[in-house]
């Protein structure tokens, strides 16, 4: 290469940088030039971590993700799938458990004399007149109430179905009157339960009296029989069956023993009635008639 400024051999190359200077072989790039080359690197470089994370790094992340939240979504769902059942036939049991009517049954021995104690759950008791009353399936508990008159097949003593007087006459004392829905068993020649059963569409009727205030009372009635009776006992109505044949003054004594308070006879002997357990299992006592008295009557708890 020659010395002189203006020489070029033929296979020279001058290069004749922007400020008038000549190098060798390369032209010597200006600062513009190498901004624009900085920039195009550290462009490439964002380019490749972005890459590197969307090939590497997010699915490490989703995969930390995804165990973090999943023991707790299915946590979550067993809890939910576990206990909304439970909680709805807890529920369910509740609602039926208080809407179901049943009596339950219980024997005992008192001075020898058998009895079995009925007592109504969940149930209201009213008076039914007419033969039906003993065919309700939707009944717990039915018993006679009143006597019937053998001579002309009317209701003995004063009687009052939904607050129609249907029978009047005082031969008996004792008295049940329901009222509201509450029940009352007393002895009373005059009471102010018989108004109050007429006025408010209640029930009211009258038997011979056997407790009153836990003391037995006496009744003009000889011989023995089946006996049955509507009792006051521990604060709950109850019905009481003898389960032999027994005395008016035995019966009474036995149920004043027992701790009843008050108590009115029930139609006794063969009459017919039944009561269902808690499982629907049905138990009669007394026999039923083809052919019922137009005027028999029935305390139907149900």
């Amino acid at each position: 290469m020659s010395n002189r400024r203006n020489d070029i051999e033929e296979t020279e190359i001058r290069i004749i940088s922007k400020h008038g200077q000549e190098r060798g072989g390369e032209k010597e790039p200006s600062k513009k030039s190498a901004g624009k080359i900085v920039l195009a690197v550290i462009a490439a470089a964002c380019v490749l971590v972005a890459l590197y994370g969307v090939i590497f790094l997010l699915p490490k992340i989703e995969e930390l993700e995804l165990r973090s939240t999943a023991p707790e979504t299915e946590i979550q769902t067993e809890t939910n799938e576990k206990q909304k059942p439970v909680e709805a036939e807890a529920g369910n049991a509740t609602s039926e458990a208080q809407a179901k009517g049943f009596t339950t049954m219980r024997d005992t021995t008192v001075n020898n004399i058998g009895l079995t104690i009925l007592t109504p759950e969940n149930a209201r008791a009213e008076l039914r007149i007419g033969g039906e009353a003993a065919k309700d399936s939707s009944a717990v508990l039915v018993v006679e109430a009143a006597d019937i008159r053998a001579d002309n097949g009317d209701i003995v003593g004063t009687y009052v179905d939904r607050g129609a007087l249907v029978s009047k006459g005082q031969s008996k004392a004792g008295f049940c009157a329901i009222i509201d829905g509450a029940m009352t068993v007393g002895v009373a020649d005059a009471t102010p339960y018989l108004e109050q059963a007429i006025e408010s569409e209640g029930y009211f009727f009258r038997q011979y009296p056997l407790v009153v205030a836990g003391q037995v009372v006496e009744n003009k009635p000889k011989g023995k029989s089946l006996r049955k009776a509507l009792a006051e006992l521990n604060g709950r109505h109850v019905v009481i069956l003898s389960r032999g044949e027994t005395s008016f003054h035995d019966f009474s004594q036995a149920l004043a023993d027992l701790g009843v308070s008050n108590a009115i006879y029930l139609v006794g002997s063969k009459a017919y009635g039944f009561a269902k357990d808690e499982t629907g299992g049905k138990t009669e006592f007394g026999l039923r008639s083809t052919s019922p008295a137009q005027n028999v009557n029935y305390l139907v708890w149900r």
